[in-house]
């Protein structure tokens, strides 16, 4: 079953996160790529505005799924990430999921991870 997560690799906290994700896939579940590499959002049609947004992770060459959703399925597959699983799934739920998930991802300067890159706006959202 292939899972690929796709980060940005010119942000400073994604390169960190897909890192620490590398480390914790010692059963080789996961396949990380830099969402930058030619060719390979159009491979999945994930538009990049939504990659820029959310991390994108793509099951078994056709299942999408960004922001908490992704979370959850990345835990599923590194076993010592299992623990955040009822979190991720209850946060979902309760349709707090995608809140929770863009909060963090604006206010990442907060979190004392190395790095810390803001995420463009949409041009809705800029006046």
């Amino acid at each position: 079953m292939d899972t690929i997560v796709f980060y940005d690799g010119t942000c400073p906290f994604c390169v960190y996160s897909a890192r620490k994700l590398k480390k914790l896939d010692w059963m080789n579940k996961l396949k990380i790529f830099d969402l930058f590499t030619p060719g390979l959002l159009e491979k999945y049609n994930i538009p990049l505005e939504k990659a820029m947004k959310r991390i994108q992770v793509v099951k078994n060459g056709n299942v999408r799924k960004e922001g908490m959703e992704a979370l959850l399925l990345i835990s599923g597959r590194l076993p010592l990430l299992w623990i955040f699983i009822p979190f991720f799934w209850l946060s979902i739920k309760l349709g707090l999921g995608s809140k929770i998930y863009d909060w963090i991802a604006k206010n990442r300067i907060l979190f004392p991870v190395p790095g810390y890159c803001p995420i463009p706006e949409p041009e809705s959202e800029k006046k």
